[in-house]
């Protein structure tokens, strides 16, 4: 594994946000585990539990989106903190997510809710006045976004309070090496709802377009050992549903942990078969960044990406990340990355 080198600052400012709302040795949950393979989830998974790790945190439940249960979680932590992971589901974009989130905030009154960094969106008015009823009953609940414009849309309408805090991925402890680049330039492209419509012009040979949400970028081993953690997760979360046991809930996390590990290994190993990319997925943009390769970046339908990158300054680090409007001058410009010696390049193993 390779460090976070020039970024490990906005890893230590996550943790003085956080650091702030947790008392030393806090007990507390960690809910929407990502048990699905986007490997920018993964990423702020695990990014979320380093950090609790280094805050002295203990941890004594932690779920996904299908095997939560309210009775293992309260019998678990009758007082404490819950934190709900990060990421880009805060709003009516992703709704079982958002109906996970308002389900525990609405169950768990009196305990301290952190919502980790996420971006915002609400499309659907009734939506927004759903989750504004929801959140603004809870006496304890504390917002951290991760992005200007979340923040302002947060602020705007809800009463908890909300601090801006950069993505969870950087709070990771490393990255996986990459190996030999197998191709040119990578278009990593969203394969979902948040791509933004465009006209996209026909790649030529040297480039090679794919999303991550699949099993893109894994190997037979990979497979095998991803199939092996899910059903270590399955048999761990059914011990945890019967007893709620400390043995049970550590078994869980430490399965969890295996399984974004795996997901993160795997998309490193996608983004580093190229000598440069470009993406329209944040974590692609980010993951990028933290391996030092050399990407260009378009604009998600709903402007995440662009928020994200204007509020931390990433045009700062054009030596080695730009932005651009379409997917046609997008791949020119890293094409031209490319082509300039003066481009940065990461560390690469045999």
């Amino acid at each position: 594994m390779t460090g976070l080198g020039r970024w490990a600052g906005l890893g230590r400012r996550l943790g003085d946000v956080l650091g702030a709302l947790l008392a030393p040795s806090s007990r507390c949950a960690l809910l929407g585990f990502p048990d699905y393979g986007n490997v920018g989830d993964s990423a702020i998974w695990l990014g979320a539990r380093t950090l609790l790790t280094e805050l002295g945190a203990e941890v004594v439940y932690t779920a996904g989106h299908h095997d939560f249960h309210p009775a293992a979680l309260a019998e678990r932590l009758p007082s404490g903190t819950i934190l709900l992971t990060g990421g880009g589901n805060l709003g009516d974009l992703w709704p079982s997510h958002q109906r996970m989130r308002e389900d525990v905030i609405g169950a768990f009154p009196g305990h301290r809710i952190i919502q980790l960094p996420q971006s915002v969106h609400f499309g659907d008015p009734a939506a927004l006045a759903r989750a504004r009823a929801v959140f603004d009953a809870h006496p304890d609940l504390i917002l951290l976004l991760r992005d200007g414009p979340s923040l302002r849309a947060a602020r705007r309408a809800f009463r908890a309070p909300s601090l801006l805090a950069p993505d969870c991925a950087f709070a990771m402890n490393g990255m996986p090496r990459l190996g030999r680049p197998e191709r040119g330039i990578l278009w990593l492209r969203r394969a979902d709802h948040e791509s933004a419509a465009q006209a996209e012009p026909d790649p030529d040979g040297g480039v090679y377009r794919t999303d991550w949400v699949g099993q893109e970028g894994a190997d037979a081993a990979w497979a095998a050992a991803a199939l092996a953690v899910r059903q270590r997760i399955a048999a761990a979360s059914s011990d945890v549903r019967r007893t709620a046991g400390g043995g049970a809930v550590a078994e869980l996390a430490e399965a969890q942990d295996r399984h974004a590990e795996l997901q993160l290994r795997r998309g490193c190993r996608l983004l580093g078969s190229a000598e440069a990319v470009v993406t329209d997925r944040l974590h692609g943009h980010l993951l990028s960044l933290l391996l030092g390769l050399p990407h260009v970046v378009i604009d998600d339908r709903h402007g995440k990406v662009g928020g994200y990158w204007r509020t931390w300054g990433h045009d700062r680090h054009r030596s080695v990340t730009r932005r651009a409007p379409d997917v046609d001058r997008a791949l020119r410009t890293a094409a031209a990355l490319l082509a300039d010696p003066d481009t940065p390049r990461p560390d690469r193993g045999g």
